[in-house]
């Protein structure tokens, strides 16, 4: 196993917990045989763990769904250009929604942070609220129809550009 994780150390520390558990992890004879019992326990153990490191894999994958914070690439004038039509394209979709108010805001104040530093810090402060509210108002503003393609659409187009210079 990857990440540090052997086969040995998820037995170990599955009979720790077994051990530990006031209640031993719910079993009873009834379940059968304690072998088999921790035996189903590891596996299902063991599939969380591949789970966990599918999902740490795919927010570093190119296609992850969140909203692209920070780049590596430095920014240009076209990119600012772009950058002014995506939030224009992102305000024609959240139009009408229940939130409205709370998303065109939060499309502004992202305009006019840095691309350095603590990004959700720097909305906060734009929108005067704390930094648990920005990281909601993301996820609420991803869930529009269409923003994570437009998002998408604007992060691909522009390592394509900057692979063609």
């Amino acid at each position: 196993m990857r990440c540090g994780l052997s086969a040995e150390d998820l037995a170990a520390e599955t009979f720790n917990k077994y051990l530990l558990s006031p209640n031993g992890l719910g079993w009873r004879q009834s379940k059968g045989s304690l072998t088999t019992f921790l035996g189903t326990v590891l596996r299902n153990r063991f599939i969380d763990h591949l789970r966990h490191q599918k999902k740490e894999a795919s927010r570093t994958d190119d296609d992850s769904d969140e909203i692209p914070v920070r780049s590596t690439i430095p920014r240009t004038h076209d990119d600012d250009i772009a950058a002014g039509e995506l939030a224009e394209r992102i305000l024609d979709l959240v139009k009408g929604h229940k939130n409205e108010k709370e998303l065109q805001d939060f499309v502004h104040a992202s305009t006019k942070i840095s691309e350095t530093g603590k990004v959700n810090q720097q909305l906060a402060e734009q929108l005067k609220i704390d930094e648990e509210e920005v990281v909601n108002r993301r996820k609420m503003l991803l869930r529009v129809i269409g923003v994570k393609e437009l998002y998408k659409e604007f992060r691909h187009g522009r390592k394509r550009e900057q692979s063609a210079s």
